[in-house]
């Protein structure tokens, strides 16, 4: 069943947005943990609160950890607003087959489900990973963050975002 977005009160044009992206790290807490449930909950609070300022477009890197996460949120919000779009931008062909098998699962899942999956490349290479984390920057006015650690590939993101001038959100255990 389709329903329509909550009455946007709040926004206005200087923070409203309409394209977010995601970065995150691959080791989350453990499943059934305190800190894991935590971190689900303030991650789909953020995309909530993304959809109320406007956001419905959700760029998201495929990755293991938050960023099949934040798919998997984004496709249930989907689910129950009408014109929330999930985009797969993958850095190669291929990428996902070294998954574990629940995780190939789910990118399989979302790739179905996504609005479009685009891949920056027909191969791996040194370097594109980042190419597919800047390329997540360049098409957001907002990034959602789980930054734990740097250096990191998250936080070359979170860097890319800020040099760009856009809002980052960081989401806590």
């Amino acid at each position: 069943m389709w329903y329509d977005f909550p009455a946007m009160e709040t926004v206005t044009p200087e923070n409203r947005i309409r394209r977010v992206c995601f970065t995150g790290h691959r080791e989350l807490p453990t499943v059934r943990s305190a800190a894991y449930s935590a971190l689900v909950r303030n991650t789909d609070a953020a995309i909530r609160r993304a959809i109320d300022r406007g956001g419905r477009i959700f760029y998201c890197g495929g990755a293991e950890g938050f960023d099949l996460l934040c798919g998997k949120l984004v496709l249930q919000e989907a689910a129950r607003f009408r014109g929330i779009e999930l985009v797969l931008l993958l850095p190669y062909t291929g990428f996902g087959e070294k998954f574990s098998e629940a995780n190939r699962q789910e990118l399989e899942r979302q790739k179905k489900a996504a609005q479009e999956v685009v891949y920056l490349s027909n191969h791996y290479f040194s370097g594109c990973m980042a190419i597919r984390n800047q390329q997540l920057v360049t098409e957001a006015d907002l990034c959602i963050a789980y930054l734990k650690t740097c250096p990191s590939g998250t936080a070359q993101t979170v860097g890319f975002a800020r040099q760009k001038g856009i809002e980052v959100v960081f989401i806590e255990e």
